[in-house]
C-alpha cells in the first residue's frame, strides 16, 4: 500500500513531457537555435550573416518538400540561395534537427 502511494505521489509530482508530435514552442525552439550556433548568423526577425528564420519560413511555406529541403541544407550545407553567402553543414542530431526545422517553418 505504501509503496502504491509514493508511485502515485511520484507520478503527479512528475514535470509534464511533451508528446513527439507536440508542436515546438518559441522558448524550446530559441534554446535549440542557441545550442547549435545558428543565432551566431541567422535572427528570428532580420537578416544577419544569413537570412531570417521568418523569411526562410515564408519561402518554404507552400512547398511539402521544405523539411527534407532545409534539412539537406543544413546536414550538407548550401550556397547561392539566399544570395553570395554560404553556409556551412551543422552537425545537429536528428533529435533535435526536426523539430529545430519544425520551428523554423512555424515562425511565418
Amino acid at each position: 500500500m505504501r509503496i502504491g502511494f509514493i508511485v502515485v505521489m511520484l507520478a503527479i509530482a512528475a514535470p509534464p513531457v511533451a508528446r513527439a508530435d507536440e508542436p515546438v514552442g518559441y522558448v524550446e525552439g530559441t534554446r535549440l537555435l542557441a545550442r547549435y550556433h545558428c543565432n551566431a548568423c541567422h535572427t528570428i526577425d532580420e537578416p544577419r550573416a544569413g537570412p531570417a528564420l521568418r523569411a526562410i519560413a515564408r519561402r518554404y511555406a507552400s512547398d511539402p518538400n521544405a523539411s527534407g529541403e532545409l534539412e539537406a541544407a543544413m546536414r550538407n550545407g548550401s550556397s547561392g540561395a539566399w544570395g553570395a553567402s554560404a553556409m556551412a553543414a551543422v552537425d545537429v542530431p536528428a533529435a533535435d534537427l526536426t523539430p529545430l526545422i519544425e520551428w523554423i517553418l512555424s515562425l511565418r
